[in-house]
């Protein structure tokens, strides 16, 4: 049991099944307040000559995306470019953004206000192509778009 005072000072005691419990809301409302001002959001985590994360974001307030990757392990000093692919955005991809790496060989770039079709995986290429890291993305967060591949909404009959 912990003594917690309420809020005219009165201590009151308090069991560990409770704090858990409110400890949890607690961490609910955050989450909650966090996915709000996103109407979807998308995760890869990215393996290869590499390894990292790449996240594209919905913001539905401007109905755009924003997106950022940070991966380690690549060449030092050398320029990557951060792609998504599939579905809508085609075998080809659709450049996010790009960067050098720094002098430990970690590329990390990001751009907001981004148009995209539907994606499917996010892509670390050099500046000639090459794939070098990639990952499928993980889905999370409130409908979009019941066309993009992966998505959680159902189609309006």
């Amino acid at each position: 049991m912990s003594r917690v005072p309420n809020e005219r000072g009165i201590v009151l005691k308090v069991g560990r099944t409770y704090l858990v419990a409110l400890l949890t809301l607690a961490a609910l409302a955050v989450t909650g307040t966090a996915l709000a001002a996103h109407n979807g959001n998308n995760k890869a985590e990215l393996s290869g000559a590499g390894t990292g994360t790449a996240v594209v974001n919905y913001s539905k307030g401007q109905g755009t995306f924003n997106g950022t990757i940070t991966v380690r392990g690549l060449m030092p000093n050398t320029e990557y470019s951060f792609h998504v692919s599939g579905a809508g955005a085609g075998t080809a991809g659709r450049l996010i953004c790009s960067d050098t790496s720094d002098s430990s060989g970690t590329f990390t770039c990001s751009a907001q206000k981004l148009t995209l079709p539907g994606f499917t995986t996010a892509q670390v290429r050099t500046a000639d192509g090459t794939v070098v890291a990639s990952g499928v993305f993980e889905r999370r967060g409130n409908c979009r778009d019941p066309e993009q591949a992966g998505s959680q909404c159902k189609a309006k009959s």
